[in-house]
């Protein structure tokens, strides 16, 4: 039988990998004030929500796979450290800087969300 809660070794190429991936996404979507607002709030409590996310979560991940199995374990082991959230952060705000000194050198259409509001 396979064992629920299961130590996996994360190395740090593959934490940069997920941090990056992570980044690249809220920034796809448009989202990096609100990720930021977010993550500088729950910071202190990243290791609690990664605890709590393993009980209530991880019981109906097996369900999707293997696969989504392993890489929900080194989601929540990468994401439960506090400097790996400050890395996330770090990683967000450049690409939101990155954007703002594009958007000054020329007119971007708005992307996500942001495409519904009138201003």
């Amino acid at each position: 039988m396979r064992d629920l809660f299961r130590e996996i070794d994360v190395t740090p190429e593959e934490e940069e990998e997920l941090i990056k991936k992570a980044a690249e996404l809220v920034h796809g979507y448009g989202m990096d004030v609100a990720a930021i607002l977010f993550l500088e709030t729950v910071k202190p409590l990243v290791y609690i929500g990664g605890q709590m996310g393993r009980f209530f979560l991880f019981p109906f991940i097996p369900f999707f796979g293997e696969k989504a199995t392993i890489s929900s374990e080194k989601f929540f082991t990468v994401f439960e450290k506090r400097e790996n959230v400050e890395k996330l952060l770090k990683l967000v705000e450049e690409k939101a800087k990155e954007k703002e000194t594009q958007a000054g050198e020329e007119a971007q259409p708005k992307k996500g969300w942001r495409r519904f509001l009138p201003f």
